[in-house]
């Protein structure tokens, strides 16, 4: 597989992509300079103190993206699966109040059961509760 079919864009916010290289997940940082670059950061910097940084230009296209530091812990495979998970667990909850959060939860993971495998009910059973508050 070559590294630009793995290197994938996913939304979460239209002005907020997540990038994946490679198994790494970065999110943007800040966009800024003239021409305008965005300068992203791993999605594991709080949680694992990761230092990576890449950079794309402002109009560029995925296939630009230069990392400039290197990664301390190895890739996640799973990222996109995950990610896109978790979100499909949001949409259902907000769309469907009724239904038990593990009833939501058992049904998506049938879908996605790599991220179910790696993101237990009993770890975001509080959050999925979270969303449906939040949105009353």
């Amino acid at each position: 597989i070559k590294t630009q079919e793995l290197i994938q864009k996913i939304k979460r916010k239209p002005n907020m992509p997540r990038y994946i290289v490679d198994g790494f997940v970065f999110h943007v940082n800040i966009t800024k300079g003239n021409p305008p670059m965005i300068y992203l950061r791993c999605l594991e910097y709080k949680r694992l103190g990761c230092h990576a940084r890449a950079v794309i230009p402002y109009d560029g296209s995925i296939q630009d993206i230069k990392v400039n530091k290197p990664h301390n812990h190895p890739p996640d495979m799973a990222a996109e699966e995950k990610i896109v998970f978790m979100r499909e667990l949001k949409e259902v909850m907000l769309k469907n109040p009724s239904v038990p959060s593990r009833t939501v939860y058992a049904t998506l993971s049938e879908v996605y059961p790599t991220a179910a495998r790696e993101t237990p009910f009993d770890s975001i059973r509080h959050k999925m509760n979270r969303w449906r508050r939040e949105h009353d």
